[in-house]
């Protein structure tokens, strides 16, 4: 019925449309007087020019008009051409569609958690183990994972006002990347009384699923499984108050929903359970004229995030995984002879989860494992994680004209403290033995589900023990630079120092740029040479905290045809270690960039063809430290590998992109294309790169002999780094602007990767895995969004809204051979409706 009403309001613009023929004797149009706010505030986006040829803005009107129906504002992005997206965000998967965060990034290259994201200027990066949470994939339910990503906090596209990229010839006033620098600017109060509301809808009703050729080859019709059944929504308002001619304030919230149902594995029953995500956004920003050139702002964010996960293949293990924090903000900013501005602000994370604390596997045949029809049956979760990061920060900025230019400088105090912890011993219980004729099992201790006199006994125990692991440290950064214009010339030089107390180097990055105006109006040219630093991840560091996974045994005591089981008899058999982090001498990762720049005016718009090269240094890979022999209990002796943390990875990144962008009368248009190569030792900094952890076990390729360690050298990164990008987008206002409409296209190529083919091959005796190039074809996605003023008039504006995903039905992802949950997006629905006064 929800569905129902909303495509009636939607039905609204076409019967406005039928009614209003504009001929002699036709009817009157029904809609009421306009009377409301322009759109027009910036193109489809905005190109910075000679220092700033690495900048781009994404205004407020083209946020509205492209804007995802998910609210995300990182997917604005999709019309640049230096970020990519990962490849599998087509795919349908129940975990996809229930995960309500933002997608993850690259840009110019960089892993997706090397950009520096800022809300409003506040810091929102997850310094946080955020490896463990996969968005295609129950992930969560593992023992040890929690739910961080790595943008610790987000707003809704609703509170946005701007969006900011910086890819390269970044200003020294940025720093702790060596991917991108991405700014999120929420809108200002305004100074007199305003209200919105919106709602949105979509669901699997509204979405039109495919399936790739090689997944509906590999499923008989009668195997293919269940389409995913869901529902979103999207709600919200907000309050604009001038409190006085000098003092504005908003308020506002903002909520989105997923609810998906999933199915129990066959030996479960296969009923159906629902699974739920809610992301919330509480805002309160104030604004505040003290003098004519004196302001004062302060904001409070609230977005808590909450999802539910839970295993098809076992009972009792939902897993509830949190997200999302607070931040808060004061500034002082002052504008005249010389600009400053001071502020501070505090940011709060809470990436923890609610599990239940044991995991059995029980045998299906006994009272307990009733429960399937597998030979053992899990039972159970993995533990509570409690995981917070707290960010305490301070910074300051001032400019003033001196001499033929301008100098600039700035400080940037961080004091962060992590925090991560389980709260009580959990673990994992397993090997069960059942009892026979000559001997029954007697439970010392009394029934439970690691024992059941005369039916069974759990005989193998995984310890995870509580713990609390903690890592506090500093970050001082300080930069100057000096901007001057000299004829046709036009100087950026910038230094930037970095220091945090955990890692403890001092890191000077020189921020150097020229730009030369070419005899053409609108024309020049800008070289650049700049290095970026990033920051230390404390995933190590508190990993290496985590006490010794252990693992015990049990065998019962056997007398008088009873086997007897204790809890007293368990001991232990093994143990494992976490990774180290301290003592391998760790220095901070960087990247060296040299860019090059035409920025012009052609065609009536504004061209700007720019390459990138990077080279990323001393970047975090895992390795293995010293192997010791310890001593167990029992007498027995276990051989264990310490692993550490080393500057061994690197990365390199090569861009060519070609922009154009134009304004005709009320249409917005830009087009441009990407070629880019990106290689990197690893994909995360929890993976291996050297011969003892890497798998160099000989394989075939093209008829030679090789090792994977080998292979992998002459593959570009397998994800975010498609060697050709294409993107298009046309913002258009028509009929007196009540109707907007936005078509944006994306196109990636299709690329080679050298991959295990399944099969094997015998060599001169010896049988080898085969390895080739698989192909992955390219991908075309169109979206189109229609906003419709429905009622226009002094009392606001009611607009209808649908945004399509994937307009010309393609299938996402041709390569997939997924048969578990096989389907993608196809064409898909949000509707709503938005009202502003």
């Amino acid at each position: 019925m929800r569905v129902l009403l909303l495509g009636s309001a939607l039905a609204a613009p076409a019967n406005a449309f039928a009614q209003d023929t504009g001929t002699a004797g036709g009817t009157e149009q029904v809609l009421p007087e306009v009377v409301a706010e322009g759109g027009q505030d910036g193109g489809a986006y905005l190109m910075g020019t000679g220092a700033d040829a690495g900048t781009t803005r994404i205004t407020a009107g083209e946020i509205r008009a492209r804007a995802a129906g998910s609210g995300d504002a990182n997917q604005l992005l999709k019309a640049l051409p230096t970020v990519q997206f990962s490849r599998d965000e087509g795919l349908a998967t129940r975990e996809n569609i229930q995960d309500i965060r933002p997608a993850d990034l690259s840009i110019s290259g960089g892993r997706y958690y090397e950009n520096l994201i800022t809300i409003d200027g506040i810091d929102a990066n997850a310094r946080v183990d955020i490896t463990g949470t996969s968005r295609t994939s129950n992930a969560l339910a593992a023992y040890e994972l929690a739910g961080a990503t790595a943008q610790s906090i987000w707003v809704d596209t609703n509170l946005v006002g701007e969006v900011t990229l910086r890819d390269s010839n970044v200003s020294a006033e940025y720093g702790r990347f060596t991917g991108g620098a991405l700014d999120i600017k929420t809108r200002a109060p305004k100074r007199e009384w305003g209200a919105s509301a919106n709602v949105s809808y979509t669901s699997d009703a509204l979405t039109h699923y495919r399936v790739s050729p090689a997944s509906r080859a590999a499923l008989a019709d009668d195997e293919m499984p269940a389409r995913p059944s869901f529902e979103k929504w999207r709600y919200g308002v907000s309050l604009d108050v001038p409190v006085n001619p000098n003092i504005g304030l908003l308020l506002a919230y903002n909520r989105s929903t997923a609810n998906v149902v999933y199915t129990r594995g066959a030996a479960y029953g296969a009923t159906t359970f629902g699974q739920s995500s809610t992301s919330d956004n509480f805002m309160a920003k104030m604004e505040a004229d003290l003098t004519g050139d004196l302001t004062l702002s302060g904001q409070f964010v609230y977005s808590p995030y909450r999802s539910e996960a839970a295993s098809a293949n076992g009972v009792a293990n939902e897993v509830v995984s949190r997200g999302g924090g607070i931040t808060s903000q004061l500034r002082l900013a002052h504008s005249g002879a010389s600009d400053w501005s001071l502020s501070a602000n505090l940011t709060h994370s809470d990436t923890g989860r609610d599990a239940s604390p044991f995991n059995y596997s029980v045998p299906s045949w006994s009272t307990n494992g009733s429960v399937c029809s597998n030979t053992n049956c899990t039972i159970g979760g993995f533990g509570d994680i409690d995981q917070t990061q707290d960010v305490y920060n301070l910074n300051g900025r001032w400019s003033r004209p001196i001499g033929p230019g301008t100098l600039a400088m700035g400080f940037d105090y961080q004091h962060i403290e992590a925090m991560r912890s389980r709260p009580v011993d959990g673990g994992a219980y397993s090997r069960g033995t059942s009892q026979s004729a000559t001997a029954a099992i007697v439970c010392a201790d009394g029934n439970s589900l690691t024992c059941v006199t005369g039916e069974y006994a759990l005989t193998q125990f995984a310890l995870y023990s509580a713990y609390r692991a903690e890592v506090a440290l500093d970050s001082v950064a300080g930069w100057a630079e000096y901007s001057a214009r000299l004829g046709a010339f036009s100087l950026r030089g910038g230094l930037r120092y970095d220091y945090e107390s955990f890692l403890g180097d001092h890191n000077f990055a020189p921020r150097l740029s020229a730009s030369y105006a070419l005899p053409w109006d609108g024309w020049s040219v800008t070289l650049g040479a700049n290095r970026y630093y990033g920051r230390s991840m404390l995933a190590y560091a508190l990993r290496e905290q985590y006490p010794a996974s252990a693992t015990y045994l049990r065998t019962g005591t056997s007398s008088g045809g009873l086997t007897t089981y204790a809890d007293t008899d368990w001991y232990l058999s093994s143990m494992s270690y976490s990774t180290s982090y301290s003592g391998s001498k760790t220095k901070t990762p960087y990247s060296d960039e040299l860019s090059a720049t035409l920025s012009a005016r052609i065609l009536g718009g504004n061209l700007r063809v720019k390459g990138i090269y990077r080279e990323g240094k001393d970047e975090f890979v895992r390795a293995a430290g010293e192997r010791e022999t310890i001593t167990l209990p029992n007498g027995k002796t276990s051989t264990v590998t310490r692993f550490v943390v080393t500057n061994t990875g690197f990365s390199s990144y090569r861009g060519a992109s070609v922009e154009w962008t134009r304004r005709f009368g009320k249409h917005d248009f830009a087009i441009n294309t990407n070629f880019s190569k990106t290689k990197s030792s690893n994909d995360n900094y929890l993976d291996a790169i050297d011969s003892e952890l890497f798998d160099d076990t000989p394989v075939l390729f093209q008829g030679n002999v090789t090792t994977l360690a080998e292979l992998s050298a002459l593959n570009q990164r397998d994800d975010m780094a498609a060697p050709l990008i294409i993107n298009a987008t046309w913002t258009a206002r028509w009929r007196d602007e009540r109707l907007t409409t936005n078509v944006n296209l994306r196109y990636r190529s299709g690329f080679d990767q050298i991959e295990d083919t399944g099969e094997s091959q015998t060599v001169d005796g010896t049988a080898y895995d085969v390895y080739d190039y698989i192909h992955y074809p390219k991908a075309i996605d169109v979206n189109l969004n229609a906003q419709f003023e429905v009622i226009r008039s002094a009392m606001g504006v009611l607009t209808a809204e649908t945004r399509i995903a994937n307009l010309l039905d393609r299938i996402p992802s041709p390569n997939s051979v997924a048969t578990t949950q096989p389907y993608q997006f196809g064409r898909s629905f949000w509707v709503g409706l938005n009202y502003r006064f």
